[in-house]
């Protein structure tokens, strides 16, 4: 019997009609960590070379009011090197509530810092909330601004299934013990984003801290920031994790 190849096209057809589509979500490989340092401080230069020292790179997010001609050189010099800018607003006002603050001012804020350090040449892919939360009401507005956003509307996840203009960050200053400087809570989160293979952005402010202990002195220093280091370049020497400027951390993580 000769079969006639319109007639071979719809068996095929048919044959793939009845087959189900099965769709795939990738999960992590490993471990993704970063840090990110706020506000745009006179100690970011102590930040970097003590990053330095164990062969990572941090990266910054800048509140442009302090961005000028004489700040600017240092950060475009940063960005030069591969470290991640990021957007901090330009005046840093909260944006936790749409009582005190409205989706205009939103939007001037986040266009307006990303166009200053734009306009010194420093590329800017993420966006950092001033005071760590942003309503969800105000989420839209980054969509033509920003690859990502640190807006804390992630339901206590730190993983994929966590929208990137939704993540959150752990605080090193409110982590780190006020009594005796132990990172012990510290290395214990850590330890629990590489068992579950998460994305854990850590995140200060100046170095020495501009926040006190329990005896008044800053909460962490450069000596706090070492251990915490030390500790993350044993995981990666074992290939438990890895440790990426805050752009190449989105990318890898979410690849």
């Amino acid at each position: 019997m000769r079969i006639y190849p319109f007639l071979l096209l719809l068996i095929f057809i048919g044959s793939n009609a009845q087959q189900p589509t099965l769709k795939k979500v990738a999960g992590a490989k490993q471990a993704v960590f970063s840090f990110i340092f706020d506000d745009l401080n006179t100690t970011d230069s102590l930040v970097k070379s003590v990053f330095d020292e164990f062969g990572f790179q941090p990266s910054f997010a800048i509140t442009t009011k302090k961005l000028n001609p004489k700040t600017a050189p240092l950060y475009k010099s940063y960005a030069e090197e591969g470290i991640s800018i990021l957007s901090h607003s330009h005046t840093h006002p909260k944006m936790n509530n749409s009582s005190d603050i409205d989706r205009e001012t939103v939007l001037m804020e986040l266009k307006d810092s990303k166009e200053r350090i734009e306009n010194y040449g420093i590329p800017v892919r993420g966006f950092v909330t001033p005071n760590s939360y942003m309503r969800p009401e105000f989420l839209s507005l980054l969509d033509t601004e920003y690859d990502y956003a640190f807006t804390n509307n992630h339901n206590d996840l730190y993983d994929i299934s966590v929208d990137k203009k939704q993540l959150a960050r752990y605080g090193i200053e409110s982590n780190i013990s006020t009594s005796d400087h132990s990172i012990e809570k510290i290395v214990s989160r850590i330890d629990q984003a590489i068992t579950n293979k998460e994305l854990l952005v850590l995140y200060g402010h100046a170095l020495p801290s501009t926040y006190l202990d329990d005896l008044g002195k800053p909460r962490v220093t450069a000596n706090d920031l070492r251990a915490i280091l030390k500790y993350l370049k044993s995981k990666v020497i074992n290939g438990e994790c890895i440790v990426l400027t805050s752009d190449l951390a989105i990318q890898e993580y979410y690849r």
